[in-house]
């Protein structure tokens, strides 16, 4: 039977018996009283009974009723066998409500249980309800029963007013206030500033915790004596209290109902949530106005709390208490919470939850808890809230559409309901804007229970982005690093802004003992439940979305890192679309952000931007009505019957033009339409509303219905309004791939909706209990699938309720085949989302063009259609994204002729749209070097050329696609423009086909001093011309706007000088200014012609206007200075001797207080053989002149000599020289140093491979004559001797007095980019600080203004700079990667994206810097040695799998395929391939879905048959199909190509080993000039391109032009010969017969040839007569002394004497003193001279 659970509602048949009563006459003993009264509820088995030996009739009975806690029946036996006094039987119940019975014979003893029962559950013994069965019971004794049962609670009451919980806490209020006068007495003495503050806001903290404290017992108190007034029927005032009653009853005394008020208000206490403490304040202002908002920090308990306070104190009434949430999730576990703290306070059932709206939902619970949208709908039908008596709106600070819709329309009720309560809470809100909305109402802020955080503002200094992420994600995981390394323990919480960065960073973060953990929405249950957990030993490391700001606590986070960006969804009324983009968070957010770090304990928080940062941020998070499409509120709008939406009372009002879209998008589905100038709703408008979904939804919905797709209609509403979480790509990239194999099998042609509906098919057919692991094995998203089921079963509960309208349960709709349905279904998904169409561009770089704004949009990467081979012409979207780019989301293909059924008709002109999409051109059969220089660095020539297109044709969708793998380029335009941008695609292609063809490298035949021969080395490997007359061949080009010059204005201004000069450019090198060592800012570069005709008449454009700007065209000579720089490591030594002769006056300065001293010392001395004057200069203190010096002599050979008269400090010496004399030229000047300096060189090596001299032209001031020698660093000894030799000699050609004075400080330098600076920085830096150590070594690292880097290196010996250049070189110049596996064909992938993107990869994993060079096809890796070490090793290995993959890769689309290829191979053997795997064994196979390709891992052999297998499945599946097959045989060998050249000329491909021998062939073999290609009819030339490609490099490319320029010289027919010193590359031209030879002198070894004989230069002789006395040398000297008497023969040599004047005395050479007149022979000059005097009579 149904038992009541209060003793009040039971009332006894008769009273016990007194002694004033009579007395009754007792029953027989073998007959129970009342025996049906104590039948148990259940079979009658279930009942155990327990009696004492002699059967006894009960009198009285006392029942134990089950509460929801109570225990099982051994707990009830053992209650009753301590049951005092002990029952006189008993029986006990498994079943009911009913759990036991315990039988008396006598009143007393019955009483004194049922006391004893209620005291042991207060004791919490039990939680069984004692009752006394109304049997035999008079009103008397239930009185007597309500008096001692009511002393036992008011007893208990009072015990607890002053029990332990209270105590503790005063005792906790008393080391408070211990602790607030310890800081008080701090504060009275004197400390700095900041000391002061710290200890004012902790004692303010202690104050504010002690005032809590006292508020939470005095909250206490005040419940306890509101239930002592009641139990003991007294008022109020009576116990101290003079607020209202938290604490209302009503009726007779339910025990059980005041025992769980007294169990809540205990945990209450001891819970400490601080709005517990403000309970009175805040129902006596709910008591005296409408409306409040209150303001509650997290933490406070204002969700859960406030409702009880509410229906606890009465004000709700007989009404219901409704607090709405924003989410549904919310709604039940709030509702949940609140039923557990309040069981047994309201009832049975008290606490309601409706996360979902129905229209037989009464609201007539005490508590309800629901969403902000359910009492919207709520609204709609109960315009009043007639049975609502307060509305509390959490979370207000979200400012969620509904809610600020809700709180408009409560507004205007409220001033029709005065009864009606409202209060607005939040954590964040602004509440002041709230209050004056709401005319002015109170503000009530409630204090959290957070522990203070200290904020610290951490700016980084990194923008933009790092690789694919932005830079604060990388700033975010350093910012971990650094505090798992330096702070305490505690949990790390990081936010980021989406699922990517988040698995990134957990990716990246790598720490001992500390674990990363993710956190966003798209993880499970499970997975996000690995946060809660604890790992010992270990710190939690959480990277979080802004999930984790407000849904979730996280126990233990102590730090957090507060990106200060979030990733935020807006609608855009402009374009009508909703983008979704990364921004920074509110001021409110990262308020939110940092308490995270205080839960639990004092915390801190680490921000990523600076102070005035967050000032700039908005105080908080604009509201959602300003954020999204405002069609459901418009409806709903409409739906009150507000005939003008503008002018409805919003909180925030949206704009108007949002508004107006809001409104068109309805009139589109047929949800409104206009009559009489204002809108009303549709029948289909109506039955939106009374669905309460998103119009489109709604629409999409009801349109299924009328195909007979209801099922499908409901599925594709929740599957949308999930879309983005339903495939899950998670975890590492191997399982994302994974992932993206699975998803292929689900794809469906017609897009994401299709493809989504079929997922959920799939799905629903699963059983129950495996639907888990079913998401598990297909990447699926299980809590996103049971949401979709959730809503299909929600919306089919509203059909039915409010349309009657039943959903079928089968499926019309098939996704394996293609029938009417898939018709329908587009139409229906066309109709709904009719505003969001677009179509393709024709170009996949532009993507979509949106319809109705124009803009284009690729598709999502997730996009289903991406995994066909071709891209539908027409397109609807669910929204568009913005992140880094904007993608089209959610997206489904339509039928071109379903626009023309939209009623009402698109708002866009869709064959205008048509007409203008692009058509494509594909033009083929160009060189890889053609299409890199057509597309110029970074793309630059490409770019510029589409502006310069786009800008004629006045169409910026034009676009030029270069392909250098497939040789292509294809063009997209407009029917109407291709061929203007054929033409001028033509154009440049011609210009720059015609450059490569002609291209000839510069080459000096040698690298001596001054002007060098040169040689223009081209195609063919032919020399084109050979330069010996120093005309130039080059000019300089300076432009005075080359700042502003764009690559097609370069392009025409080459193209104008070679028209005008009449020849041909065959190589032009644009100049790039390096910082501040760049002189000229106008020039643009250097120009070569293939003669030096062409050169000469181009100069004539100098000071020439082109565009409006002055040309200079300067000829130019290549010299020294004009090479590239030198392949040794350089030691530099400046020199320099005097261009003025000295007026022999020299200046000594020195102290003014050695003057007299040192002219005292210098007086009388001699310097060069002469005597100097030396006096006190007139003019300064500080110095004497010395006059009468040598003219000649130097500064420092004067120096040396004073510096050793004089002990005193000479502090610097100079001559006073005079005018400046002539000067030989600076060539002679550079030839005569590098001969002064040749002798000490290395004898194997030639002196211009050891040394380099640059004469500086001096300014007309100058004194000095300056030069930079340049020597190999490995040559540092041989350097010191050279230097050594020349110091203080005259040059040849200079005067005897132009001394040249050597520097004793040696430089060097090397530069490098900021990137490499990045990567060694630390180790550079103790690099140069060991330098600074050394003796005499000066190391300074400076920062160009381009960004590079530079270190100087300055020392006293050539040899400590070589060794410092060294040390540094090994660091700054990094390692070249050199490995046999690396061929030129491996190395080709760094081209490809996948090459570009390991380069990054690998920089980012080892802290390296990788530079790959494009023209030599060489990879430098920079860093650290150790790093280095590790970044090769995986360089090398990644480059071969990359390489292997690729030859073993079979494309799945292309022109000739099937564009369902790769679903059929997912279909055919899996998405892992396995089937594939079972027809080729030894193979396995990797399915690469955004590529579209197949990778095979086995033997190259397999690939034929793979393809095959391939091939033929696109054969079914079309058909017919292109075959695979594509090899092709080298010309010269025969065979396959293995590691494939292609020509630039031709086209034809061959083995790069068969080149090499071709080229190889031509060096030994002179008649093999010149070198063109093998194929047969093919004799295009080799250019040069393919000539300096890494086909030949360094010395190869050498030995080609030597030989090239011997079958040159051979084949000249003698006009040209080589210089005849061995091995001599000089040469010279033959002097014409007939003619006298010249003097060829020649600058590589300086030997003297006649260009006639080519014997050595014989001036004044003919070459005959040289020849003839090279034969006979004595001939010779028969031809001069013919004729000659002043000549004879010595008597005792033979040698020829001649003598010219004086006596006839002679010496011969052989040391014979000879007499003239008779040849007589002396041994010495006296003998001679006497025989003179005494034979010949000479007067001597």
């Amino acid at each position: 039977m149904n038992r009541n659970n209060s003793t009040a509602s039971f009332r006894p048949s008769r009273p016990p018996e007194t002694k004033n009563s009579r007395s009754f006459p007792r029953r027989p003993a073998d007959f129970p009283a009342n025996q049906h009264r104590y039948r148990p509820v259940g079979p009658a088995a279930a009942a155990t009974t327990s009696s004492s030996n002699r059967t006894v009739r009960p009198n009285f009975v006392v029942e134990v009723i089950r509460d929801h806690r109570a225990g099982s029946i051994p707990d009830a036996k053992a209650l009753v066998d301590q049951c005092k006094p002990a029952p006189e039987s008993f029986k006990v119940y498994e079943s009911g409500n009913l759990a036991g019975a315990l039988f008396f014979q006598e009143w007393v003893d019955a009483l004194e249980a049922l006391v004893w029962l209620w005291e042991s559950r207060l004791d919490g013994a039990h939680w069984l309800i004692p009752k006394l069965n109304h049997g035999g019971v008079t009103p008397s004794g239930l009185r007597e029963v309500e008096d001692r049962v009511r002393a036992v609670f008011a007893e208990r009451i009072r015990r607890l007013i002053d029990g332990e919980e209270v105590k503790k806490w005063n005792g906790k209020r008393d080391r408070l206030l211990v602790e607030i006068g310890k800081v008080s007495g701090l504060l009275r003495k004197p400390r700095s500033l900041n000391s002061f503050h710290e200890l004012s806001d902790r004692k303010k903290g202690l104050n504010c915790e002690k005032d809590l404290i006292e508020k939470r017992v005095k909250e206490f108190k005040s419940a306890m004596n509101c239930m002592l007034a009641y139990l003991e029927g007294k008022g109020l005032e009576e116990y101290g209290e003079d607020g209202i009653h938290v604490l209302r009853f009503k009726g007779g005394f339910d025990w059980r109902l005041i025992h769980s008020f007294m169990l809540r208000e205990c945990r209450r206490l001891e819970d400490g949530l601080p709005i517990y403490a403000y309970r009175q304040e805040i129902l006596e202002q709910i008591h005296s106005q409408q409306i409040m908002v209150l303001i509650g920090e997290t933490g406070s308990g204002k969700s859960t709390q406030l409702v009880q306070f509410l229906a606890d104190s009465g004000i709700a009434a007989d009404k219901a208490v409704v607090c709405t949430q924003p989410r549904k999730i919310a709604v039940s576990s709030l509702s949940h919470r609140v039923r557990e703290e309040s069981s047994g306070c309201y009832g049975d059932h008290p606490i309601a939850c409706y996360p979902a709206f129905s229209s037989y939902q009464q609201f007539d619970s005490k508590v309800i808890y629901t969403t902000d949208h359910c009492l919207l709908q709520h609204y709609m039908t109960d315009k009043n809230m007639s049975k609502i008596s307060c509305i509390i709106v959490d979370e207000a600070h979200e400012r969620s559409l509904n809610t600020d819709l809700l709180l408009a329309l409560v507004k205007s009720l409220l001033s029709r309901r005065f009864d009606l309560r409202l209060i607005i809470m939040s954590a964040t809100a602004d509440a002041h804007q709230l209050s004056d909305y709401f005319f002015g109402c109170g503000i009530f802020h409630v204090v959290g229970r957070n522990f203070p955080v200290d904020i610290r503002y951490v700016p980084c200094n990194t923008e933009g982005t790092s690789g694919l992420l932005a830079s604060y994600v990388s700033d975010v995981v350093r910012m971990a690093t650094e505090i798992h390394k330096t702070e305490k323990e505690g949990a790390i919480l990081a936010f980021l802004t989406s699922q990517v960065e988040v698995e990134w960073a957990c990716e990246k973060f790598e720490a001992p003992a500390a674990v990363a953990l993710p956190l966003h929405g798209k993880l499970s249950s499970e997975e996000q439940f690995h946060v809660f957990q604890n790992y010992p030993g270990k710190r939690k490391v959480i990277f979080a979305t802004n999930l984790a700001e407000t849904s979730l606590t996280i126990p233990g986070v102590k730090y957090v890192i507060d990106s200060g960006m979030v990733k935020e969804s807006k609608f855009e009324p402009g374009s009508g679309m909703n983008v979704l983009r990364v921004c920074r968070i509110s001021q409110s957010s990262a308020n939110q952000r940092a308490g995270r770090a205080g839960r639990t304990e004092p915390g801190r928080c680490y921000r990523l931007y600076s102070k005035s940062d967050f000032e700039m941020m908005p105080p908080s998070q604009e509201p959602e009505i300003r954020r999204v499409h405002l069609g459901v509120a418009v409806l709903r709008i409409f739906a009150l019957g507000i005939k003008n939406v503008q002018d409805f009372d919003f909180v925030d009002a949206p704009s108007a033009e949002a508004i107006d879209m809001a409104v068109r998008n309805l009139v589109q589905l047929s949800t409104v339409k206009p009559n009489n100038g204002v809108f009303e709703l549709t029948d289909e408008g109506r039955c939106l509303v009374k669905m309460g979904v998103e119009p489109r939804l709604g629409k999409l919905i009801l349109g299924c219905f009328s195909h007979r797709l209801g099922r499908e209609g409901l599925v594709l509403a929740a599957v949308l309004a999930n879309s983005s979480g339903i495939f899950c790509r998670v975890g590492s990239d191997e399982e994302k791939l994974k992932s993206d194999c699975i998803k292929v099998k689900f794809c469906h042609q017609h897009g994401d909706l299709f493809t989504l509906l079929s997922v959920y098919k799939e799905w629903e057919a699963v059983a129950r209990e495996k639907k888990n692991n079913w998401c598990w094995e297909n990447s699926i998203n299980a809590k996103t699938m049971r949401r979709c089921h959730d809503t299909v079963v929600e919306l089919e509960g509203c059909l039915a309720r409010e349309l009657n309208v039943i959903i079928p349960s089968y499926w019309r709709w098939n996704p394996y085949k293609s029938t009417d349905s898939d018709r329908y279904l587009k139409k229906v998904i066309l109709s709904s989302l009719a505003e969001n169409v677009a179509m393709y561009s024709g170009n996949d770089q532009l993507g979509y063009e949106v319809a109705l704004t124009g803009q284009h949009v690729k598709l999502h990467p997730s996009c289903s259609l991406l995994m066909y081979g071709q891209k539908p012409n027409w397109v609807v979207f669910n929204e568009l994204l913005s992140i880094t780019c904007q993608y089209l989301v959610c997206v489904t293909s339509f039928d071109f002729d379903s626009l023309s059924t939209l009623d009402p008709p698109p708002l866009f002109d869709a064959f205008k749209m048509e007409n203008r999409k692009l058509q494509l051109k594909v033009l083929t059969g160009f060189g890889g070097t053609l299409l890199k220089r057509f597309c110029g660095k970074g793309n630059s020539n490409l770019l510029c050329l589409e502006a310069r297109i786009r800008e004629t044709c006045m169409d910026d969708r034009i676009g030029i696609k270069v392909n250098v793998d497939q040789n292509e380029i294809t063009l997209f335009a407009t029917s109407q423009d291709m061929e203007t941008v054929f033409n001028y695609v033509n154009d440049f292609l011609g210009c720059e086909r015609r450059w490569i063809h002609n291209e000839c490298l510069e080459k000096c035949l040698y690298h001596g001093s001054g002007i060098p021969s040169v040689a223009l080395f081209g195609a063919g490997a032919e020399i084109k011309h050979l330069e010996l007359q120093k005309r130039c061949l080059t000019v300089d080009l300076s432009y005075s706007n080359v700042s502003s010059m764009n690559p097609i204005e370069e392009k025409e201004l080459l193209m104008f000088i070679e028209n005008f000069s009449s020849g041909s450019i065959c190589a032009f090198h644009k100049s790039t200014p390096l910082g501040h060592e760049s002189d000229d800012k106008e020039k643009w570069g250097r120009i070569t012609f293939l003669s030096p005709d062409a050169a000469q008449k181009a100069s004539e454009l100098n000071q020439v206007k082109f565009s409006g700007s002055l040309l200079k065209v300067i000829p130019s000579q290549p010299t020294l200075g004009d090479h590239k720089w030198f392949p040794f490591p350089a030691v530099r030594a400046k020199v320099s001797w005097p261009r003025r002769l000295s007026k022999g006056l020299g200046i000594v300065k020195c102290d003014p207080r050695d003057v007299s001293f040192m002219v005292d010392d210098f007086s009388y001395l001699e310097i060069g053989g002469k005597y100097i004057r030396c006096e006190a200069s007139k003019k300064t203190m500080d110095s004497v002149v010395i006059s009468s010096l040598d003219k000649e002599l130097s500064e420092a050979e004067i120096l040396d000599v004073l510096r050793r008269a004089t002990s005193r400090r000479i502090l610097d010496f100079f001559l006073v020289r005079g005018e400046a004399v002539e000067h030989p030229p600076f060539g002679v000047c550079e030839e005569a140093l590098l001969k002064t300096i040749a002798p000490f060189m290395p004898k194997n090596n030639h002196h211009s491979a050891s040394c380099r001299v640059q004469v500086n032209p001096p300014e007309p001031r100058d004194t000095f004559m300056r030069a930079l020698i340049t020597f190999d660093g490995r040559l540092h000894l041989e350097a010191a001797k050279a230097l050594e030799q020349i110091d203080g000699e005259a040059l040849p050609g200079c005067l005897s007095w132009q001394k040249i004075k050597c520097q004793q400080l040696f430089h060097s330098s090397l530069s490098f980019s900021g990137r490499v600076y990045f990567v060694i920085e630390k180790q550079l830096d103790i690099l140069i600080r060991s330098f600074m150590r050394m003796k005499g070594v000066e190391c300074i690292l400076e920062r160009n203004p381009n960004g590079s880097y530079r270190v100087k290196i300055s020392a006293n010996a050539t040899k400590t700079v070589a060794e410092v250049r060294r040390r540094v070189e090994e660091l700054v110049k990094g390692k070249t990667v050199d490995h046999k596996s690396l061929t030129p064909t491996v190395l080709q992938h760094l081209f490809s994206r996948d090459g570009i993107n390991l380069m990054h990869t690998l920089q980012r994993e080892t802290g390296t810097h990788i530079f790959f060079d494009r023209h030599s096809l060489a990879v430098r890796i920079y860093g650290p040695h150790d790093k280095v070490a590790v970044a090769e090793q995986k360089m090398i290995d990644s480059l071969v799998v990359l390489h292997e993959s690729k030859q073993l890769q079979i494309q799945l689309c292309g022109k000739a395929l099937p564009p369902n290829l790769m679903k059929e191979v997912v279909n055919n053997f899996g998405s892992d391939l396995s089937g594939l795997k079972e027809k080729v064994p030894g193979a396995d196979f990797t399915l690469n879905t955004r590529r579209h390709a197949i990778l095979i891992h086995g033997d190259r052999d397999l690939k034929s048959k793979v393809e095959e297998i391939i091939y033929g499945i696109a054969q079914m599946s079309c058909g017919s199909a292109e075959s695979f097959d594509n090899n092709i045989t080298c010309a010269i060998c025969l065979c396959d190509i293995e590691d494939a050249y292609q020509l630039e000329g031709c086209g034809h491909k061959f083995c790069r080993l068969c080149l090499l021998e071709q080229f190889d062939s031509a060096i030994k073999n002179q008649d093999s000039f010149p070198l063109c290609c093998a194929y047969d009819g093919c004799d295009s030339p080799i250019l040069v391109t393919d000539l300096k490609s890494p086909l030949l490099l360094g010395e190869k490319l050498d030995e080609l032009f030597r030989s090239s320029l011997g079958a040159f010289v051979a084949s000249s027919g003698g006009t040209y010969r080589f210089c005849p010193s061995p091995d001599c590359p000089a040469i010279y031209q033959v002097a014409d017969p007939g003619t006298p030879g010249k003097p060829f002198v020649c600058g590589s070894c300086y030997a003297e040839t006649c260009t006639s004989c080519h014997l050595e230069y014989h001036p004044y002789l003919s070459c005959e007569k040289y020849r003839e006395f090279k034969e006979d040398p004595d001939s010779s000297l028969t031809e001069w002394r013919r004729g000659k008497e002043n000549v004879k023969n010595c008597p005792n040599c033979g040698h020829a004497i001649e003598k010219w004047e004086g006596c006839n005395h002679i010496e011969c050479r052989c040391g014979k003193h000879i007499c003239w007149s008779c040849l007589e022979v002396f041994g010495s000059s006296d003998e001679c001279y006497t025989h003179l005097r005494n034979v010949h009579m000479a007067i001597i």
